[in-house]
């Protein structure tokens, strides 16, 4: 303890203690300071808010630290956490805020040195540090400015199947402004995409020029609002499968592809259409004598799917195609000609709204047996094979099939398979259904046995057999037959009605479910907080875009030239990690309104993906190449804007709205300040219209100094005309140009048409009226029928109603036939065309009010109705009977403008011997008893026995076109004279023919299967057991 009498001695030693301590004053020279951000995530995934202050040397320093955080104005209470260390001969300390990062914080950092290397320093020595908190690659600042990208994602590996790959490249221009808080960014371009998919048993490889590529964000206050990726393109799709000895092979050509993927609010919608035609081909060589061959045609293939927020919002699946089969099976041979294929279903919000399902085909078989000498030939016509379902009803089920036998073995067979009526009926329990009666007929007639034991044995003899099937209308049902009635004759005669258990079970259609047709790609880089400025010596992580996660550091400064203009940077370099492998390297602006901007970025990641961690590789390369705002140059600098050539892409344009056109000016500025481009169409009757180089309304490409707008011709204007171009900068000087383009008279449109009546035979009267309007009014409107060997007919015009009179000509096929009409306005131009377009003109159309849209064309149809065959009876018959058997032609002319397809007799007491009564085939092919082939005369041959009764006797003869419109029986009368004797007739013999009708159902039911399979290849089966297979 010290006395009071000591203490002033004490109070003196400190004092002079004190005055012999050494100081730095703040003139003299110390290492410097350096301050930088340590922005590391932690384990959560989110930054820490920390700093490190690293001092030039490692000797002991004394300072205090000041850290101001200001968000929105607000000054938040701050707590730092102080850890000293060495790192590299260097003094540090790592600042720790208890404060959490935000967009558009103010921070300030403040240093103060009070000693060094145990000197005081006073005054002490300063260093400071403020900065904004910004997003990477993202300025605080209102700016234009435009990039050029090339990227490519290379995922190709093998498995045990062989190589699998898929491919994506794109180059192009992208432009990002921000105005306030909001920053808008795009990108268009083009690029290709391959994809090759190989399994156990395919290969598929799609390729696709994507000639459109464009990629949309919006980001609000360092949030991302939305973003749109579209790709468009073409390309080609081979698919090669292999299944046993079956060999299929898919070529087509993608004549459009496009694929749209958006994120708003959080919510993903994605688009998918894709538009094919192309060939099919099935082959099979099972063995020397056995092979099955289909050749078809892709006439369209469409998908269009649209899932929003994980429900299939649409989905419209459509395949137009035809076919041939060829079926070779030890010496049988199926030949079937698909001549239409059709299936569509379109789905909206989970309910068919569409559907359609149809086969039409035709076809022969044939196959040759023999035994003990003996032979046999059959040979048979499918003339009809036609199924349509529509809205899951079915509304056709039709089969018509003819054979005939030959050899040692001689008769005719046919299956004849039809819809009879549609109504209600009770199934088992009593419940009603709606059902379709199909009714089917087989006969099968065996007029001669030579020889051989065909057909189990079965002798001369008919059997017939007719079935009614009621079968619910509904195809998307199970087990639909609820009623089967049947008569059976022949020697196996029998007859029955059945109903059956548990028919019909009732099945909805399954709706399309939603797929993502891009995964989970995120179709974006990396993003996150960074300071602006930037600094050498930051560290941080960007840690905001989910699976990319990229750890920066900047390491030098510089100067990153970009056409003729300096930036000043930062060059940094980092590392991807969490989901991805890889790194990336550029330069930052750190200087100017522009600082917080990437002057150029490469980008290396890899990203594993699948179970055997294969490696996707992407690749990409990003260049600022122009900045549009804020200026780079002074005024004393500028250039003016050049404008070059004015023009339309499309070459012309169509008045009175009739088409729309893209108008291109071609304006340059060498000082990248270029801030509107405006286009007078006063003189088309638009308005003064901005036009833009940012790949928007028509804008093919970004930055490519080519500004574009959309137009339209609502007026009556035609020529060449005149339209005036003004380019301004951002000092306000402005340019003038003008260029020419060529407007297009458009001509008459039809807007009504009718028949009166729509539906008649060929050679009656129909009456005409259509309505045409042109703006610069109608000349004349004729009716071509030129192509059924006619002429152009000039129609009467009245009170603006142009009508005709005609008769239908014999040339002009049975059917739905389309009318085409000639439609000439006041200034010359023609208009051929088949349809009328029922539209509502209206003055405040944007197309003005001479347009009238194109969207649904009605066309204008008459329903020509086929007139069976005309068969020419001669007026007498006479023949005279011998004591010996004699074998008598029957000729009758046939005839039919659209060719006749089959021509039978029931020959009554003219039959061969022991053959009962039964249709034959006549014959035009200059066999069997015909004299000239393909005369029109058909022949039959007739028994006259002597014990046939003398007096007249009927034959009935009856014929069918090739459209399948047959006459009603026609009766011949054959006079016989000089009678004999009647002797007692021989009763004909019975016969078995189950063995030929079950071939014959055996044909029938593969060439449904081969057809019904080719349409549903890959679809999975619906367990549909229906016992009496008529399904």
């Amino acid at each position: 303890m010290v006395s009071n009498k000591k203490l002033p001695y004490a109070l003196v030693s400190l004092l002079l203690i004190s005055l012999c301590v050494p100081t730095i004053s703040a003139d003299e020279t110390i290492p410097e300071v350096q301050i930088n951000t340590l922005w590391e995530a932690n384990s959560a995934g989110h930054l820490n808010h920390n700093y490190k202050i690293t001092f030039g040397d490692d000797k002991v320093y004394a300072a205090t630290f000041t850290l101001n955080h200001n968000r929105a104005g607000l000054q938040l209470d701050v707590d730092l956490l102080q850890t000293w260390d060495i790192e590299e001969g260097n003094r540090v300390v790592i600042l720790n805020s208890n404060t959490s990062l935000g967009w558009g914080d103010e921070i300030s950092i403040l240093v103060e040195i009070t000693e060094y290397d145990g000197v005081e320093i006073n005054p002490p020595i300063q260093y400071n540090r403020d900065f904004i908190v910004g997003t990477w690659n993202q300025p605080m600042d209102d700016h234009e400015i435009m990039l050029s990208t090339t990227w490519n994602l290379d995922q190709t590996y093998e498995n045990q199947f062989g190589n699998q790959t898929f491919f994506l490249d794109f180059e192009g221009q992208g432009w990002q402004k921000r105005e306030q808080n909001m920053v808008n960014s795009w990108e268009l371009g083009n690029g290709s995409a391959r994809f090759i998919e190989a399994t156990e048993e395919s290969v598929s490889n799609l390729s696709l020029n994507l000639a459109s590529i464009w990629k949309n964000e919006t980001i609000d206050s360092g949030q991302l609002i939305s973003q749109v990726f579209d790709a468009q393109g073409n390309g080609t799709l081979v698919i090669i499968a292999n299944d046993d000895d079956l060999t299929t092979d898919i070529d087509v050509v993608v004549s459009n592809a496009w694929l749209n993927r958006s994120v708003e609010n959080d919510i993903v919608s994605e688009r998918l259409k894709l538009e094919a035609t192309g060939n099919l081909n099935i082959s099979s060589q099972e063995t020397n004598d056995s092979s099955t061959t289909i050749d078809g045609n892709i006439a369209l293939f469409y998908l269009e799917t649209w899932d929003e927020d994980g429900i299939r919002k649409l989905s419209d699946q459509r395949i137009e195609a035809t076919a041939e089969m060829i079926v070779i099976d030890d010496g049988s041979r199926l030949d079937i000609n698909l001549q239409e294929f059709e299936s569509s279903a379109r789905w909206e919000d989970g309910i068919r709204v569409f559907h359609i399902e149809e086969l039409v085909g035709s076809g022969t078989f044939g196959f040759a047996e023999s035994e003990n000498e003996s032979s046999v030939v059959v040979n048979g016509t499918i003339y009809d094979f036609h199924t349509l379902v529509e809205a899951g009803t079915t509304m056709i089920g039709d089969v018509h099939i003819d054979g005939t036998i030959s050899g040692d073995v001689q008769g005719d067979f046919g299956v004849l398979r039809g819809i009879e009526e549609t109504g209600n009926h009770a199934n088992a329990t009593g419940v009603m259904f709606p059902v379709n009666v199909i009714h089917e007929q087989s006969w099968f007639n065996l007029t001669g046995v030579n020889g051989g034991n065909f057909f189990d044995g079965a002798g001369v003899g008919a059997t017939h057999n007719k079935t009614w099937d009621y079968q619910v209308i509904y195809s998307d049902w199970d087990n639909r037959t609820v009623r089967l009635v049947w008569e059976e004759t022949g020697p196996d005669a029998s007859s029955g009605d059945e109903y059956p258990e548990r028919s019909p079970i009732e099945v909805q259609p399954k709706s399309p479910q939603a797929e993502e047709a891009l995964g989970n790609l995120t179709v974006a880089r990396e993003t996150g907080l960074m300071p602006i400025p930037m600094t050498v010596g930051d560290s941080l992580d960007l840690v905001e875009q989910d699976g990319l996660s990229l750890s920066i550091t900047a390491n030098a400064l510089g100067n990153d030239p970009r056409d003729g203009h300096n930036f000043h940077v930062v060059y940094w370099e980092g590392t991807y990690d969490l989901d991805t492998y890889g790194e990336a390297f550029g330069a930052i602006i750190d200087e100017g309104p522009l600082k917080g901007l990437l002057s150029s970025v490469s980008r290396m990641i890899e990203i594993p993906f699948g179970e055997d961690e294969n490696i996707a590789n992407f690749t990409e390369t990003q260049v600022l190449t122009r900045v549009l705002s804020p200026s780079v140059v002074t005024s004393e600098q500028n250039n003016p804007p050049v404008i070059g050539e004015v023009y339309l892409k499309e070459g012309l344009i169509i008045s009175e709205g009739g088409s729309y056109a893209t108008l291109i000016a071609e304006v340059s500025d060498a000082d990248w300040n270029l801030e509107s481009v405006f286009v007078d169409l006063t003189p088309v009757g638009g308005t003064i219209t901005e036009m833009n180089d940012r790949g928007l309304g028509g804008d093919e490409a970004i930055g490519d100094d080519k500004y574009t707008t959309t137009i339209v011709i609502p007026g009556l204007e035609v020529g060449d005309i005149l339209l005036n171009v003004s380019a301004t900068d951002s000092f306000s000087v402005t340019t003038l140009g003008s260029g020419e383009i060529s407007v297009i008279n458009q001509a008459p449109r039809l807007t009504m048409g009718e028949v009166v009546p729509d539906k008649a035979p060929r050679g009656s009267q129909m009456v005409i009226n259509v309505r045409a309007y042109d703006g610069h009014g109608v000349e004349s409107v004729s009716l071509d029928f030129r192509d059924y060997g006619g002429e152009v007919i000039l129609m009467n015009e009245s009170s603006g109603i142009w009508t005709l009179m005609i008769e239908i000509p014999e040339q002009m096929p049975p059917g739905s036939q389309t009318l085409k009409f000639i439609a000439v306005d006041s200034l010359g131009a023609i208009n051929t065309g088949f349809v009328y377009y029922d539209y509502q003109q209206s003055s405040s159309h944007p197309n003005g009010p001479h347009y009238i849209s194109d969207e649904t064309p009605i066309p204008i149809v008459i329903e020509v109705q086929n007139s069976a065959p005309t068969i020419t009876i001669p007026e007498s018959i006479i023949f005279t009977k011998s004591d010996e058997l004699e074998t008598r032609l029957l000729e009758i002319e046939i005839s039919d403008y659209d060719g006749i397809s089959n021509a039978r007799a029931s020959l009554g007491v003219f039959n061969m011997l022991g053959a009962s009564e039964g249709w034959i085939t006549m014959n035009d092919n200059g066999i069997n008893g015909d004299r000239v082939a393909n005369d029109g005369i058909f022949t039959v041959e007739l028994s006259l026995r002597s014990t046939v009764p003398t007096g007249t006797h009927e034959v009935l003869v009856q014929a069918a076109d090739n459209f399948d419109v047959a006459t009603s029986p026609t009766s011949v009368f054959i006079t016989v004279e000089d009678s004999s004797e009647v002797l007692p007739g021989v009763s004909s013999e019975t016969l078995s023919s189950s063995v030929l009708i079950v071939v014959l159902v055996l044909f029938s039911i593969v060439a449904i299967i081969a057809i019904i399979s080719l349409s549903r290849r890959g679809k999975q089966g619906d367990n549909n057991n229906d016992r009496f297979g008529f399904e």
